[in-house]
């Protein structure tokens, strides 16, 4: 299921109490602030601040259509008053169908499933909230970064908004992802026929008549006629020879492998009608204005934000013995100004060099390699700065979109500390646990079960048992094919052919399974297609499946139940926490 300007209707049924409060506004109901842990602290079933006409419940059924904006925020369930609306539910089940049910249609499974999941989120992560992981040093590091990389990416969305990529570039790009290549190529054996053959072209000779004459003298092999393919298709060599040509040009001697090789470009097309080819172009084109856009932008904020220091940047040797790194780090020179910024100092500079060392600054020194990243770092700072202090004078720390972005990741961060925190302490997966599990499962940690086999093909059953008598009877296999009445005609419709090559078992016809199960090599069966085909088949060889050793599959074991029982402790955590709170599903019924 996607969300596109198709009108998919979900049909959600809500179950609204408090009618006039819940339509006073199309916007979400605010959070309430957590408090004490959910667990002990709130009645099952209770919802707090709901009030209904003289102890009267008034109950409304809605069809909601699932993507309109009009009732996106419409809560589908409580968790202890903090509202799940419909986008998010919506965008959930999207995910999970996107995620490997192929697009089928969403039905009451997979609403309940959902919406449990959400509320098992939801309450996690008012347990984690409330908990303080969100006031870690980790988490605040996170949070702060992401803060700060978040109001440059949606500045940057910003400058990107309705951006339609130029038609010319998408027309050259769209021509190079097509584009095709008849070439037609002459190998040799040694280099000095190759360099003859060169050397006859350059002096005027055709292509074809000096190549046919050399592969019909076995000196050359090759095709006589051009063929088409695409660049990508060749070896890199030779595509690489071929790019710069124009049609009717010869590359020079190539090696390839042993030999030597002389390709012509005979002709360069663009088929057309490529959606795929199309749709990548147009993707290409549109990333290579943006980046043009961005980049045009950013040397504006610089040429009126920023003054770069370059004559003091250039004398700066952080790889000197003197003054010496240390030194460096704490310099109070200024290397570039900013209005309305603290200057970025050498201190500053030194400081960020540092980090990026991960084995340590002294090696990166030792092997000179600090010098050659002043102005990158310089680059990535003045690009922080400046980018965070135009997001700021936009007022994007105050929108929307900026403000969502940070809450749904807060959200995520501290769901993650509560598993890695709480939940994985517990988890254990013993070697005991492995064996079983390898036990239970071992088809799949084997090859499977293969056959070879060949058969006849006849019009009539009666002629296919005919046949298996006589093949019983010590009758060749050959002569029959060649010799026996009745055969159905090859390349018939349906007609199956069995190759020299075993072939999964799995993979047969179901039916065809069934008669040959508990076959051995050597036997014969009767086999009837859903074509009116009677097969006459024999069993060449029965390969059965082969496990895997267990050392060699016990980490992936092991990884695949480790996140099995984080799912099932993250579920029960999920039960735990909704004993103890006040949970209300507005969701009744499922969609049509």
């Amino acid at each position: 299921m996607k969300t596109s300007a198709n009108v998919a209707k979900l049909v959600a049924t809500l179950m609204l109490f408090g009618v006039s409060a819940t339509f006073a506004a199309e916007t979400a109901p605010a959070p309430a602030a957590v408090g004490p842990t959910a667990i002990g602290n709130a009645k099952a079933g209770e919802g707090a601040g709901e009030k209904t006409p003289a102890g009267d419940d008034i109950t409304l059924t809605l069809k909601v259509p699932a993507f309109s904006p009009r009732f996106s925020q419409t809560p589908v369930a409580l968790v202890n008053d903090d509202p799940i609306l419909l986008d998010e539910f919506v965008t959930t089940l999207e995910a999970l169908h996107e995620g490997g049910t192929g697009g089928r249609k969403a039905g009451k499974t997979d609403f309940d499933q959902v919406l449990n999941r959400l509320i098992n989120a939801r309450l996690i992560l008012q347990e984690g909230l409330t908990m303080g992981l969100d006031e870690l040093p980790e988490a605040k590091r996170l949070l702060a970064d992401f803060k700060e990389s978040s109001l440059r990416e949606v500045l940057k969305r910003r400058l990107l908004k309705d951006l339609t990529p130029d038609p010319e570039v998408v027309k050259e790009a769209y021509r190079q992802l097509v584009r095709e290549w008849k070439i037609r190529s002459v190998k040799f054996d040694g280099k000095e026929a190759a360099d003859a053959f060169a050397k006859g072209l350059a002096g005027g000779g055709e292509f074809a008549a000096l190549a046919d004459k050399l592969i019909d003298d076995k000196k050359a092999e090759g095709g006589k006629t051009g063929e088409y393919v695409k660049p990508q298709e060749l070896l890199p060599q030779i595509a690489a020879a071929l790019a710069p040509l124009k049609a009717g040009e010869a590359t020079p001697v190539i090696p390839v492998g042993t030999g030597f090789t002389v390709v012509k470009l005979e002709e360069i097309r663009y088929p057309e009608g490529n959606a795929a080819a199309m749709a990548e172009a147009r993707a290409r084109a549109t990333d290579a204005r943006g980046t043009r856009i961005m980049n045009e932008y950013w040397e504006g904020l610089k040429k009126k934000q920023a003054k770069i220091n370059r004559k003091l940047i250039d004398k700066l040797d952080f790889e000197a013995p003197k003054p010496g790194f240390k030194k460096l780090l704490k310099d109070k020179r200024v290397i570039v100004a900013i209005k309305g910024e603290q200057p970025i100092t050498v201190a500053l500079l030194a400081e960020e060099m540092q980090k990026k060392f991960f084995h340590g600054v002294d090696e990166a020194i030792r092997v000179k390699k600090v010098n050659e990243g002043k102005y990158p770092a310089i680059e990535d700072m003045l690009l922080k700065r400046l980018f965070r202090q135009e997001a700021l004078r936009q007022g994007i720390d105050k929108s929307d979109d900026y403000r969502q972005a940070n809450s749904k990741y807060k959200e995520s961060l501290v769901f993650g500390l509560f598993v890695d925190k709480v939940v994985v302490p517990e988890i254990k997966v013993t070697n005991g646990d492995v064996q079983e599990y390898y036990t239970a499962h071992l088809a799949d940690y084997s090859t499977p079960a293969m056959v070879k086999l060949k058969a006849l093909a006849f019009g009539k059953q009666g002629q296919a048992e005919a046949a298996i008598e006589k093949l019983r009877k010590g009758a060749e296999f050959q002569w029959l094919q060649a010799n026996a009445e009745g055969l159905v005609p090859a390349q018939s419709p349906g007609l199956m052919e069995f190759e020299a090559t075993p072939v999964i078992t799995r993979n047969l016809p179901e039916k065809l399974q069934q008669t040959i199960d508990g076959a051995k090599p050597g036997d014969f069966r009767l086999y009837a297609s859903p074509e009116g085909y009677s097969y006459a088949v024999q069993v060449l060889d029965v390969i059965n499946p082969q496990p895997s050793p267990l050392e060699k599959e016990r980490k992936a074991i092991a990884q695949k139940l480790f996140g099995e029982k984080i799912a099932t402790s993250v579920e029960e955590w999920g039960a735990k926490l909704r004993a103890a709170s006040s949970v209300k599903i507005y969701l009744a019924d499922q969609g049509r």
